[in-house]
């Protein structure tokens, strides 16, 4: 059976999210994603990547776009438009928004302080895997 590779980027808590979707953790220091980094999980690979204009879009089944407004990652789903298959959008420590980017059973409520919301994230990876 192959891999679901899932992209993680955005302009805030990307790393965040990942570190507590695949492990259950969260740190309160705050670090950049500089680079991209890669976790290979079960039949999951995990891409973390940063929020810079030089890193490219690739195939991926899953793009989750991390942000505190839609309006912040708009430039990142028209870069890639035509690369995922699916795109959720995680809100993350913010304020509810209709959903303008992704259908609204993809816009997600995330705190990674409390966990809020990553139930809903991982049944909808489930459920296209």
């Amino acid at each position: 059976m192959s891999s679901m590779r899932i992209c993680v980027t955005g302009t805030y808590g990307t790393t965040s999210l990942v570190h507590r979707l695949l492990y259950d953790e969260f740190s309160i220091l705050h670090k950049p994603t500089l680079l991209t980094n890669i976790y290979r999980e079960g039949e999951y690979e995990v891409m973390d990547m940063p929020n810079v204009d030089h890193v490219k879009p690739i195939q991926c089944d899953i793009l989750i776009l991390t942000c505190k407004s839609q309006k912040h990652v708009q430039h990142f789903a028209r870069r890639w438009f035509g690369y995922h298959k699916h795109l959720f959008v995680a809100l993350i420590d913010t304020n509810p928004e209709q959903a303008i980017l992704c259908p609204k059973e993809h816009l997600l409520m995330i705190n990674n302080m409390t966990r809020e919301g990553l139930l809903n994230l991982l049944q909808l990876v489930h459920a296209y895997k």
